[in-house]
């Protein structure tokens, strides 16, 4: 019998010995394959970890972290009185007094449309906001300025990019923004006219239609695909297109951790003196639902790089195979001397865990190698080819961006181990399980 439990790991060893044989090869090209899998596995779920999180920040860059909405104010019923209201300037002190908070700003968002001389009118969300030093929102906003300067002071309104280049305006010109409830009246009022049974008074009626735009002056253009589609202007321009009277259709939130938006805003509901009316939204409900799906893409990298790996973990079963076959005669004096078939077994599968610790160890280094220096292969590989694979006008990133997760690694690691380890069982079972005496016929 073996002298110790150490005899497998030994045998392992010695058989790896490099010596010019078929069975060093195949046991180096093993070990590079295991290295390759590991090393894009480790580079692509670094870079791809590091997108996720630009990416977060991009929609956090735009996007207010929660605004709470006030519900129109109900109709009140014969005889009874209009219900209580919370007004939106106590509602600001509350919330500005709020832990985590680092501002609360008055808004009035909906939608127009917005036409030059030139152009077909275009369709836009716009929110009015207050300017100061105090919102955090125009910081974040200030971020995705192209050109131009972010002034809310005046019969002013900060366009797209891609708005602006739809309506051929540029800095300075004016533009037309109608209302999209004022549009809506207008089409009624002209429906009414059209069922005028009397053709003097549906003229009277057209007559009577009169739709009066807000002239503005473009003073900022933003980066669309950035920023968004959305288009700003001073907070009473909004309230006077969306016949507020003074009211705020909300008012947006800014916390020191985004992270914590929607526990923020369930603790906001639960509070016992949470006036009903106000309901929170938070930039995760927007954005649900392209947060879910990069996640989603996450998961089918880890499906799709996974056969790298298994692609390994096969050429550690061939190179065991080979090793059996090659060790058959020593296998055999090994059983023939008592050697259980467990141990036999462990000799392969200690040498298969060699395999994949060194193709790990590799892999490693030199995933992290390609990470440190991928901005300057990147520049390398553009110079070369002519060509920018990761243009920044396109990403917004002037660098590659790239996260090193600790779960992650772990994840690569174990893996690796254990599928090398699992395809060298299987040849290591039979070589085992032969006969001593057939063995040493051979």
């Amino acid at each position: 019998m073996m002298p110790s439990s150490s005899a497998p790991f030994f045998l392992a060893l010695r058989y790896l010995r490099p010596r010019r044989s078929f069975v060093s090869v195949i046991t180096l090209i093993s070990i590079l394959g295991v290295m390759l899998g590991v090393g894009v596995l480790v580079v692509v779920m670094s870079v791809f970890k590091g997108w996720q999180i630009e990416f977060k920040k991009l929609l956090l860059g735009f996007e207010p972290h929660i605004v709470l909405m006030q519900q129109r104010q109900e109709e009140p019923s014969e005889g009874g009185d209009k219900p209580a209201r919370t007004d939106w300037r106590q509602m600001q002190q509350r919330l500005q007094s709020a832990p985590g908070v680092l501002s609360a700003t008055p808004i009035a968002e909906g939608y127009g449309a917005i036409r030059t001389g030139k152009k077909d009118p275009e369709g836009v969300e716009l929110l009015g906001l207050r300017d100061g030093a105090e919102n955090a929102l125009l910081a974040k906003l200030e971020r995705h300025r192209l050109e131009g300067t972010f002034d809310l002071n005046g019969d002013h309104i900060i366009l797209t990019d891609r708005l602006a280049k739809k309506l051929d305006v540029k800095l300075g010109d004016t533009v037309s923004v109608l209302a999209g409830d004022t549009i809506r009246q207008m089409i009624r009022d002209l429906r009414a006219a059209d069922e005028q049974a009397d053709p003097e008074k549906a003229q009277a009626v057209r007559e009577e239609i009169v739709i009066i735009p807000k002239d503005l002056t473009v003073t900022a253009i933003l980066r669309a695909d950035t920023a968004g589609e959305r288009c700003y202007t001073p907070l009473f321009i909004a309230q006077e297109l969306f016949n507020l009277e003074g009211d705020v259709s909300g008012i947006e939130v800014e916390l020191a951790d985004p992270d914590l938006a929607d526990r923020t805003a369930i603790a906001w509901l639960d509070a016992p003196d949470w006036p009903a009316e106000w309901s929170p939204r938070t930039w995760t409900d927007i954005h649900g639902y392209t947060l879910q799906m990069v996640e989603n893409q996450k998961s089918l990298l880890w499906f799709l790089l996974l056969f790298i790996i298994l692609v390994a973990a096969f050429c550690v079963m061939n190179t065991t195979i080979t090793v059996t076959m090659q060790k058959r005669r020593e296998i055999g004096i090994l059983t023939a001397l008592g050697t259980r078939v467990g141990q036999v077994i462990a000799i392969f599968l200690n040498q298969a865990g060699i395999i994949a610790l060194l193709g790990l160890v590799g892999g490693l280094a030199g995933g992290f190698t390609v990470l440190h220096f991928r901005n300057d292969l990147r520049q390398w590989i553009a110079e070369a080819t002519g060509r920018d694979f990761f243009p920044q006008d396109i990403y917004f990133l002037s660098a590659i961006p790239a996260q090193v997760d600790a779960l992650d690694l772990a994840a690569i690691s174990g893996l690796a181990i254990v599928l090398c380890v699992l395809a060298a069982w299987i040849p290591a079972w039979v070589a085992a399980r032969v006969d001593p005496a057939v063995a040493l016929r051979e």
